[in-house]
């Protein structure tokens, strides 16, 4: 006789707790009875043969999934191992079983794909338990101290050999796990992956349900529900929905329908959104499939995108944080996540030495058979803002008088220069520390001369530590960086990039108070150039 894999559906709960004279598995959510979603769930399994419902018939023209099914019916119990039972005698009257897989009829997330997993893991183990790990406080009810860690949460669904549960059945096992049943020495599989397995116990929950079926979509996949509002974080309410705000709303709409296509696309379980990021959405995720990954979105009307990942692309590995993915419909890229990050910081400089050497050493020399179509040249990008000088409407005289040195001094400095391809904005929040190592994020992108990219660490740190003194601060960082490029040409690159930072920082900060902080270090650089070439 044929063996085959069976789904037992139990669906015998009188819904007392849920306060209705409905079961909770006959309440529509999202347009569908909440037992639909699982019977549906199993129907597209592809390695499941044969469904089985434990259920009282007086219910089942309330379900319209099971009027196109062939089941197996049988007739509840007063406890749910009884009415297991009754479904596993069932299926062995008339059946050849190998593997069946338990489900409750009101947990709806649950997938196909999923079921066809559990099918697969019964070739290597007796069992595989659907387990949650305990995240909140943990005692029992004679407050004893007990560590969490050596406990789980296990739920439905459940998978099995089938002749092993069947011939090791006990009606009067005192526990709910079925898995206990199994004889010693049986293997068992505990599947952590199933993050959003909701079982439907009290009323409230039916609202959860039917909002997250009705909001992300449908059940194919193992969604990390999220509510929309969720996305306007603190770093989008301080700058993109400060100053474009239509466009931000249709863009958060977008994202938000994308979502359900991006998280079965990358396999993600979870998503929690980063509040601090100003020119999109970064989100912090998990995957089934990568691991600790990072999301990051960007606007398309904000106009780097393309630019970003086409350098991100390009710049060497060796210290830049790992891209899995990117997904050109959605601007988005798929990261790997750098594990407990700080910010790079001047005093951990043994592991920032580490980092800016390879930067330097690593660095990918710029030729037209690079054939960039996105990133452009640095000196480019400071003719542009100085052709658009007139549209600054704070400090116009003395910035547009700094950009036009800036561009002289960058044409007697560096215009034979050879040109690297750089990340371009290199200052502390753009370096990730995990410990151990640093790892570079977010570049602009740029095809500059190399002592560019020593220059943002620079320009942010001695911001950072005004107390330190400006002037102090910056000698002692342009020694410091004087180990990788020549000190000199890095004092005239920052001059230069300054400049262009400058004109940047009208239209970023709201009062002008950050533009005469980056005016002041302008004229810190300049004094350091005059002196030497004074031999001061």
């Amino acid at each position: 006789m044929y063996c085959m894999n069976f789904a037992l559906i139990l669906a015998g709960g009188a819904g007392d707790r849920i306060g209705s004279s409905i079961p909770k598995q006959y309440h529509i959510i999202a347009g569908k009875p909440v037992i639909d979603y699982v019977v549906e769930a199993c129907s597209r399994a592809n390695l499941i043969d044969k469904i089985a419902v434990v259920m009282d018939n007086t219910w089942q023209d309330y379900s319209y999934a099971l009027k196109s099914v062939d089941a197996v019916y049988a007739t509840p119990g007063n406890t749910r191992h009884k009415s297991l039972y009754n479904g596993l005698r069932e299926i062995k009257k008339s059946y050849a079983c190998e593997k069946i897989i338990i489900l409750d009829a009101v947990s709806p997330f649950v997938y196909p794909e999923l079921i066809d997993e559990y099918i697969e893991l019964l070739d290597k183990y007796d069992s595989v338990i659907t387990a949650q790990h305990i995240t909140g406080g943990f005692t029992d009810i004679y407050n004893n101290k007990l560590d969490r860690e050596k406990y789980i949460i296990t739920q439905s669904p459940e998978g099995f050999r089938f002749e092993l549960l069947y011939d090791n059945f006990d009606l009067d096992f005192p526990y709910q796990e079925v898995a206990g049943m199994l004889p010693e020495g049986s293997t068992r599989k505990y599947y952590y992956g199933f993050k959003n397995n909701i079982k439907l116990t009290y009323d409230y929950e039916l609202g959860y349900a039917d909002y997250m079926m009705t909001h992300i979509g449908n059940n194919d996949n193992n969604v990390a529900f999220i509510d929309r509002n969720l996305l306007v974080t603190v770093g989008l309410k301080s700058f993109l929905l400060r100053h474009e705000k239509e466009k931000t709303i249709k863009w958060l709409d977008e994202v938000y329908k994308s979502l359900p296509r991006l998280i079965k696309k990358w396999e993600i379980t979870s998503i929690e959104p980063n509040q601090t990021s100003l020119y999109g959405l970064v989100l912090y995720g998990n995957s089934a499939k990568y691991g600790d990954v990072i999301i990051k979105l960007i606007p398309g009307f904000v106009g780097r995108y393309e630019r970003e990942l086409e350098a991100v692309r390009m710049l060497p590995q060796s210290y830049m944080c790992k891209l899995y993915d990117w997904d050109l419909s959605t601007k988005s890229m798929l990261f790997a996540r750098v594990n407990n990050p700080r910010y790079a910081s001047f005093d951990e400089n043994i592991k920032l030495s580490a980092f800016f050497t390879k930067v330097i050493r690593d660095a990918i020399p710029y030729t037209p058979e690079c054939k960039l179509k996105y990133i452009t040249k640095h000196v480019e990008d400071l003719k542009k803002k100085l052709a658009n000088i007139d549209t600054v409407k704070v400090k116009h005289d003395e910035i547009k008088a700094e950009m036009e040195f800036a561009l002289d001094l960058y044409n007697k400095t560096f215009k034979d220069s050879e040109l690297y391809i750089v990340h371009g904005d290199l200052h502390a929040k753009n370096v990730l520390d995990d410990g151990k190592t640093m790892y570079g994020i977010d570049p602009n992108g740029f095809i500059a001369p190399i002592e560019l990219e020593c220059v943002r660490f620079i320009r942010n740190d001695v911001r950072d530590h005004a107390s330190f003194g400006y002037k102090a601060r910056y000698e002692l960082l342009l020694d410091y960086f004087a180990r990788f490029v020549d000190k000199n040409r890095l004092n005239k690159m920052f001059i230069i990039d300054m400049a262009l930072c400058t004109f940047n920082s009208v239209f970023e900060n709201e009062d002008d108070k950050e533009t005469c902080v980056d005016l002041e270090l302008i004229h810190i650089a300049k004094e350091h150039m005059f002196c030497t070439e004074a031999v001061c």
